[in-house]
């Protein structure tokens, strides 16, 4: 009877080792979690502003690229005056393609712990139409990215964004930037032109 019961322990033991997990072994890693969007549907342009800023602190190329219209024929960008007579060649031919690039350069570039802000003044300027909406407002980026001293770590200007409906929401189909300066040097400050100018090479 003991031998009996030796040979069942022994048959139950072995079953056990083949087909059951080692309880004692390190548990695998979890993937980090890719939920990290703080997007919103853009029922309002002003949304469209707050899903940008959310994009660069989340460093979320889809998120900001869902913030402009998805059609080349629908999207252009103007450039401040400066950029758009010292950087010719680039922005006659900007186009979604090349925001992506230049995003994602911006974001590839910056560590996890490093700072990458935009904001957009509250004060800012809005105008209704039928069938559009426009607002101008000042911005201001910060981006502590690991690049070379060539690479702007700051931005700031006044813009004019222009947003249309699609597929049922707002987006941005037309963008204008402006460029500042500090007035008692008049020393011009990085524009986004200059930024998307530089961060595009």
């Amino acid at each position: 009877m003991v031998k009996k019961n030796i040979q069942i322990s022994l048959i139950i033991g072995i079953i056990f080792i083949i087909f059951c997990k080692n309880p004692f072994a390190t548990r695998e890693a979890e993937p980090p979690s890719t939920d990290q969007s703080s997007w919103q549907f853009p029922t309002d342009p002003v949304i469209v502003l707050e899903n940008m800023k959310s994009a660069f602190r989340e460093r979320n190329v889809e998120n900001y690229m869902k913030c402009l219209v998805d059609s080349n024929e629908l999207f252009k960008f103007i450039p401040d005056a400066y950029e758009a007579s010292t950087n010719t060649g680039i922005f006659e031919r900007w186009d979604l393609s090349l925001e992506q690039t230049y995003i994602n350069k911006i974001f590839t570039s910056i560590p996890d712990d490093s700072t990458r802000t935009l904001t957009f003044d509250s004060d800012f300027t809005r105008n209704d139409f039928p069938d559009s909406v426009q607002i101008r407002t000042d911005y201001t980026l910060v981006l502590h990215h690991v690049l070379s001293e060539s690479y702007p770590r700051q931005g700031k200007g006044k813009a004019d964004f222009w947003f249309n409906r699609r597929n049922g929401y707002w987006v941005i189909t037309r963008w204008e930037d402006y460029e500042t300066t500090v007035d008692s040097t008049a020393i011009r400050l990085p524009s986004w032109s200059t930024i998307k100018a530089s961060f595009i090479n």
